[in-house]
């Protein structure tokens, strides 16, 4: 459920921001799993994300900004890249 909660929150956020406005750019999605590990790749064309893994989690009275800190937290890896004009996410989850 970990794995599942912290997919939700990083694909919500590539279904949301992953595609520029009028564009009809896929958002790709791999799952795997193999030997008690289970990794998500996702890919999108959206905007880079900047400084995505050093947000800490917003004050309690926030209405947003809490996916990546929960996902960070409830994954053994969450890995980001941008590969020219393409957002690489890695989600990995040790069962």
């Amino acid at each position: 459920m970990l794995f599942e909660t912290a997919l939700g929150e990083i694909g919500s956020n590539v279904l949301t921001h992953g595609r520029p406005r009028g564009t009809e750019e896929p958002v790709d999605y791999v799952l795997r799993f193999d030997g008690g590990v289970v990794e998500a790749s996702l890919t999108d064309s959206g905007a880079p994300v900047h400084e995505h893994l050093a947000r800490e989690m917003p004050a309690h009275d926030s209405e947003q900004g809490r996916g990546l800190a929960m996902a960070r937290s409830l994954l053994d890896e969450l890995g980001y890249r941008r590969d020219g004009e393409v957002n690489r996410w890695r989600l990995v989850k040790r069962l």
